[in-house]
């Protein structure tokens, strides 16, 4: 696949499957659930330890989506927050433990509560403009 110079790619990148907005996620991730999706958004949070995930939401108020990088395959740079980005994943809803959850905090985490996330395989990230 050729790669747009505008853009730079962590992971495995994204497939042309078809888009899924991040509204239609949050609004009711149950349809979603276990399914691979391509999806994109600002990203809000980047983990301040290890660049290993990152919190993105489709548009000024909606809601944040966890986003693990999966399996710590690969890291994104921690300045990256307020950039656009596509991503593509499984998507998961699994409660978090007090300990996970104490965890992603201490790394700058916002979306704990919540038991939505994305697994993602790859990242296209948006250069700034």
């Amino acid at each position: 696949p050729e790669v747009d110079p505008a853009q730079t790619v962590f992971g495995a990148g994204v497939t042309d499957r078809e888009l899924t907005s991040l509204s239609d996620l949050t609004a009711s991730p149950e349809r979603f659930d276990g399914q691979v999706i391509k999806t994109e958004g600002e990203i809000t949070a980047v983990c301040q330890r290890m660049g290993c995930w990152m919190e993105m939401r489709g548009e000024e108020g909606a809601p944040t989506v966890r986003v693990p990088l999966a399996g710590h395959n690969y890291f994104l740079p921690r300045d990256v927050s307020g950039r656009r980005a596509t991503i593509e994943g499984q998507v998961a809803i699994r409660e978090l433990s007090d300990a996970e959850r104490e965890h992603l905090a201490s790394e700058g985490a916002q979306a704990v509560a919540t038991a939505l996330q994305v697994s993602a395989t790859g990242v296209v990230l948006a250069d700034p403009s």
